[in-house]
């Protein structure tokens, strides 16, 4: 099969959209190498985390024009997909172009998440309504829609009418570097540890108060924050000098994979009580490296998490407290059950079961 990827989270996006791109193209690629894979990208960016696709020739690159490439992505690109004669053509960042429909192309989209239909207070008008009339349509238009989880799934039917059995779950699978062992007498776990966007609706400000609240009663461990963030961000900075906290929680900004790792190889426990996330992907790669996780038990995260992590409400800043002061209590218990959590995301969230989950819908779709 010739399967065409919407490649430009692939080269131009670091993190989120971007690591599940690069992710599930580099799995189709190593897993069925006898398929052809084109990347359409209107930009071409190489850097560490891009170079793998432009090397040895495994997938052909395809740029738009310089000028007008909006168009192109949104429309223009579908003349270039019937010329390279594809078989299927997969969005990987909830769009497909417009007039693919009308083709003998197959599609599918990936839907990552509805946040701005489950909390539109979130967004502003223009934003909430441009999300609606791009995403929505091409969940419509594709011949099969991708969510990343159960809970994405379930918003997709809801809220946009779309039919059950148009609706494929394919999890996302952690980065291969994530699932290396670490020798345990390399490990050394003294921090709390949060990773993700530093934005309201991811909680560090209900962490930070919490983790005050247990100040009262105990020294803490050192709490270090992976992530950038905006107005946001500068909030949860003036709450950490307002209560005296500058010495004990560290803002680290954005690291690398390698660093990454060994933050969480380093960690005490994972804490990150969102209030929505279309997956949750820290928490699974916390779980690889056999850290505990504290997490929000709503939306997606339950399903990341698995039945061994442990659950508070989102906002529930007594709660947060009562579970860190249980991870210091209890580390014996704690570190069990980080096991088996290990076991829980190693066997469902692995390259193997993204790559053959696709490859079975690609087939299924191409008929």
């Amino acid at each position: 099969m010739k399967i065409g990827f919407d490649a430009k989270r692939l080269f131009l996006n670091n993190t989120g959209l971007g690591n599940y791109s690069r992710t599930l193209v580099k799995n189709m690629e190593q897993f069925f190498p006898e398929h052809e894979y084109i990347l359409y990208t209107p930009r071409i960016v190489e850097n560490d985390a891009t170079r793998y696709f432009l090397q040895d020739n495994k997938f052909v690159i395809k740029e738009g024009p310089a000028i007008f490439s909006s168009y192109w992505r949104s429309k223009g690109i579908v003349k270039d997909l019937l010329k390279d004669g594809i078989d299927i053509y997969h969005g990987l960042s909830h769009e497909i172009p417009l007039g693919l429909s009308s083709t003998d192309i197959r599609s599918c989209v990936s839907v990552h998440d509805l946040i701005f239909e489950v909390y539109p207070k979130l967004f502003n008008f223009i934003d909430r309504k441009l999300y609606q009339l791009k995403y929505k349509s091409s969940a419509i238009r594709a011949d099969t829609v991708i969510a990343i989880s159960e809970s994405t799934a379930h918003d997709i039917e809801s809220f946009w009418n779309i039919r059950k059995d148009k609706i494929e779950i394919v999890y996302q699978s952690a980065g291969e570097a994530f699932f290396r062992e670490t020798r345990k007498e390399d490990l050394n776990r003294n921090h709390f540890l949060y990773v993700g966007s530093i934005i309201e609706r991811k909680g560090l400000l209900d962490i930070i108060i919490a983790y005050n609240k247990c100040m009262e009663d105990r020294d803490m461990p050192p709490f270090k924050v992976i992530g950038r963030g905006k107005s946001y961000f500068k909030a949860c900075k003036n709450k950490v000098a307002e209560l005296g906290l500058s010495n004990k929680i560290q803002f680290i900004g954005e690291v690398n994979n390698s660093e990454l790792i060994k933050y969480y190889d380093e960690a005490i426990i994972l804490i990150y009580p969102s209030v929505y996330e279309g997956f949750g992907i820290p928490i699974i790669e916390a779980s690889l490296r056999k850290t505990p996780v504290i997490c929000s038990n709503k939306s997606s995260m339950p399903e990341a998490g698995g039945p061994h992590a442990l659950y508070v409400g989102p906002g529930d800043v007594n709660g947060l407290s009562d579970a860190m002061n249980f991870c210091l209590d209890n580390p014996d218990e704690v570190a069990f059950q980080a096991e088996k959590s290990y076991l829980y995301a190693r066997n469902r969230y692995n390259a193997s079961e993204t790559a053959h989950s696709l490859l079975s819908i690609y087939r299924k779709m191409k008929g």
